[in-house]
């Protein structure tokens, strides 16, 4: 019989299972609070030594050497020495700075990760590969960016489910995601995880976030063999709003934002690359947007196709000077 999953009580529960599941993926259960216990001392402004690092490896608590290794002593001892991190005060406006440091030293955003996750647990969490994944993580221009924009995500699902702490999180997403895509798989859990709006607005977010610099003809064009629907209806917006540009940079006579789409087309000069065929098809292009926004009838791929073509081309020759028509033409 199929239980039924709260909201947000399906992350709770993947928190309670990170022992055992560790004990089966691995053979031993982690004790990361002993960890946390032994590099405490490095929340103070305090360098960050050598021999410190054997704290964070811990074999007898968890299985850090099955995945990372730090660099050779005499490649990072020096570069330690004449570091003072100030661990107390994160996060803060030195957040990014600090990261950079600790990247420069260790040469690996996952190893800077791993010494702020244990040095300050309520702030921070290990950069992982299985937590991308569950949250569709979108690349920063660099390593320090995007574990910042990762930081971001778990601070917000922190926030909203109300964990003690970051590390708590990551936690909760690795066994999220064994539970998901691992070996020991449960079905309920997934349901509620593919049912959490939070969650799925989280990861839209995430994948949605490098198209928001794109106009809205880049935008249909981007979209327009993934989400064909939603490319279709962008490219009826953008053929409207583009054509309305067009008439209101010509500063047309009795033109006004209630004058019908068809007027417009009408009454805009013709000149280099309009003439009376390209009116032609931009009535074609306006019975096509009608069609979608009065009848519901989505355009079909070779109406789309052509729209699509037609608002790039029409947006790319407004930027380099089709809206103004040489002098005596109007």
């Amino acid at each position: 019989m199929t239980k039924h999953i709260r909201r947000g009580e399906y992350l709770q529960k993947c928190l309670q299972e990170f022992p055992d599941i560790c004990k089966l993926k691995y053979g031993v259960e982690f004790d990361l609070v002993s960890v946390e216990e032994k590099v405490k001392h490095l929340r103070r402004r305090t360098p960050l030594s050598y021999d410190d690092l054997k704290h964070f490896k811990s074999p007898e608590h968890w299985r850090f050497d099955q995945y990372w290794m730090f660099p050779p002593e005499e490649k990072i001892r020096p570069a330690l020495e004449k570091e003072i991190f100030d661990f107390w005060n994160l996060p803060g406006k030195n957040e990014e700075e600090t990261v950079r440091r600790l990247l420069y030293i260790f040469k690996s955003i996952e190893l800077a990760s791993i010494i702020l996750r244990f040095i300050r647990p309520e702030h921070y969490s290990i950069f992982s590969a299985p937590i991308q994944h569950m949250l569709d993580i979108r690349h920063g221009r660099d390593s320090v960016e995007t574990y910042l924009i990762y930081l971001g995500n778990l601070r917000a699902i922190c926030d909203h489910y109300g964990f003690p702490r970051i590390a708590d999180v990551d936690m909760a997403l690795w066994v999220l995601h064994e539970k998901c895509f691992g070996q020991y798989q449960d079905p309920d859990i997934e349901k509620a995880y593919q049912r959490d709006d939070f969650m799925l607005q989280l990861r839209a977010n995430n994948l949605v976030a490098p198209l928001a610099d794109l106009s809205e003809a880049r935008l249909a064009r981007a979209l327009a063999d993934v989400k064909p629907d939603i490319a279709a209806l962008i490219a009826c917006h953008s053929f409207e709003t583009l054509i309305r540009k067009l008439a209101e940079n010509f500063s047309l006579q009795n033109i006004d934002s209630y004058t019908p789409l068809e007027n417009i087309i009408k009454a805009l000069p013709c000149y280099g690359p309009v003439d009376a065929k390209r009116k032609a098809l931009w009535q074609r292009l306006r019975e096509i947007r009608n069609e979608c926004s009065h009848k519901d009838r989505l355009p079909g791929p070779r109406e789309s196709h052509l729209l699509i073509e037609e608002i790039n081309k029409l947006e790319s020759e407004m930027n380099t000077g089709i809206s103004k028509a040489p002098k005596g033409r109007m």
